[in-house]
């Protein structure tokens, strides 16, 4: 299921609510003016105005939990949905008020809301239309302002209605009579819809098979029922003809963006599977040499990230262990650290005896920010262990800072100043840090995963809990060390995602 944020939630809340009152009281309404009291039309067009409300209630629902994965232009589809429900909301109001004599001034505000449904409709309509397409030629910039500037047109002539009954007028009586202009009300209406068509047949090579025969159906649907209400009195089809086309149009796009999210999804499988064998998975790493144990597991978000970690011997008496982060999700991410890894490692087993890991990631970072187009950046700590005697040469480029446990005492967070990611400036000078190591040391570094793990109320687990958990049983043994943090890390967020890889790698030297 999808995550839906607090804030959508509570605008879900808030629409049902509105919604589902305007239902109740057209309902209500129906109720007190009597059913047999009414012509069986106007019935008939109620019913089904209330049917299309409730479709296009759940619809509005819909739309609310897909918007961010639907695209900007869904809010101009979210704009005319909710233009569709009020004109649905105060067609059903005219007819139950029509023939009431004590309602006629209330029927009148409420057809003359009615009326200005129809070009905010269309306005929406072309800016969805235009938001879907790359507008470059001229005219089609003309025809922008001229739908811009336009609308009001419409709204100043709806306005004026109200003195001289060109369009429409309720009688004192109650019933609602149609002016000697009312064919003309609709006059931008058709301008727009004309628009678009010509613009989505110039442009139709940017558009998908299922974009244009949405955007098709909702031209020609409401030009047919425009044309049917213009000449048959009494029968009102308009706005829910225009509830049925979106959500023809809603199911369309939405089966096709399943489709592709579907393809998306797979292939971002493909990476994460791609990304999780090139890192190093069989434990214990040489189980040969007794001067040092090591362990380490990554487990990715939803998306495919940017974490990983690597371990590798540079000689027979230097091992090197690295864990990094790169900015942002998905495939940018994961190739930027597929080059990342390759380049520290291959700095790493490169080195020389003056070449230290300050130094490598000095000039992984200057060939990390050639090219780098896109701004990412890496956090990376990397350390080099002489096996025969415990030293240790290190180096961090804003990572998050290591615990160290002294032969089986209290993790610690080492805290240093830090130095600035890789990739994010050209020239930068890492510093080398030193630690000797003795037997029974145990070194734990992670990624901010770890730390800003979130539960639901948005409270991060933080260092203080990790150390804890590692605190529990600092001497116990390195996969048990790592299971311990992961399962604190569980418990604290509960049921909410996880937003981030968490990765950890553990390094117990034993020489």
């Amino acid at each position: 299921m999808e995550y839906i944020s607090k804030k959508q939630k509570r605008l879900a809340a808030v629409t049902a609510i509105v919604y589902v009152s305007m239902i109740i009281i057209c309902i209500a309404g129906l109720y007190l003016r009597g059913v047999n009291n009414m012509v069986p039309i106007y019935v008939f067009n109620v019913a089904m105005e209330l049917v299309s409300m409730a479709t296009g209630c759940v619809l509005f629902l819909c739309c609310l939990i897909d918007v961010q994965k639907s695209g900007s232009n869904l809010r101009y589809f979210i704009y005319m949905l909710n233009v569709g429900l009020f004109s649905l909301f105060t067609d059903a109001g005219a007819w139950i008020m029509e023939g009431v004599a004590s309602l006629w001034r209330l029927n009148y505000i409420d057809n003359f809301v009615l009326f200005l449904c129809g070009p905010l409709s269309a306005f929406c309509f072309w800016k969805y239309a235009s938001d879907v397409l790359v507008l470059n030629k001229p005219f089609e910039h003309i025809l922008d302002k001229a739908v811009t500037y336009g609308l009001a047109v419409p709204v100043i002539m709806r306005i004026i209605n109200i003195f001289n009954g060109m369009y429409f007028k309720v009688l004192t009586f109650g019933f609602y009579r149609r002016g000697p202009l009312y064919p003309l009300s609709n006059m931008y209406v058709v301008f727009v819809l004309i628009a678009v068509t010509v613009t989505v047949i110039v442009e139709r090579k940017q558009l998908d098979t299922y974009q244009f025969v949405a955007v098709m159906m909702y031209i020609f649907a409401p030009v047919a029922a425009i044309i049917l209400t213009t000449f048959v009195y009494g029968l009102s089809v308009s706005s829910s003809v225009v509830m049925l086309v979106l959500l023809l149009m809603y199911c369309i796009l939405n089966v096709s963006q399943g489709r592709e999210k579907a393809a998306a999804d797979r292939d971002l499988a493909m990476a994460s599977n791609i990304q999780e064998t090139i890192l190093p998975r069989i434990f214990p790493y040489l189980p040969e040499r007794d001067e040092f144990d090591i362990y380490a597991s990554m487990t990715p978000a939803k998306e495919v990230g940017g974490d990983f970690y690597d371990f590798f011997m540079i000689d027979d008496d230097h091992i090197a262990i690295v864990i990094a982060d790169v900015s942002g999700k998905g495939m940018p991410a994961a190739l930027f650290m597929m080059v990342a890894r390759t380049l520290i490692k291959n700095q790493a087993q490169s080195a020389s005896s003056d070449k230290d890991p300050g130094h490598i990631l000095s000039e992984v970072n200057d060939q990390l920010c050639d090219g780098n187009e896109m701004g990412l950046f890496v956090t990376a700590w990397l350390g080099i262990i002489t096996l025969s005697t415990g030293h240790m040469v290190y180096s961090s480029a804003g990572h998050e800072y290591p615990a160290l446990s002294e032969n089986g005492k209290e993790y610690v967070l080492r805290v240093e100043r830090n130095m600035p990611p890789l990739a994010t400036m050209e020239g930068l000078r890492f510093k080398t840090r030193e630690i000797d190591l003795k037997h029974g040391d145990t070194l734990f570094i992670y990624t901010d995963g770890v730390a800003e793990a979130t539960d639901v109320d948005g409270e991060l687990f933080g260092t203080d809990r990790m150390l804890d958990a590692l605190n529990a049983d600092p001497s116990a043994d390195l996969e048990k060390l790592d299971k311990s943090v992961r399962d604190s890390i569980d418990e604290f967020v509960a049921d909410a995602p996880q937003f981030d890889d968490i990765t950890i790698l553990t390094f117990r030297y034993t020489g």
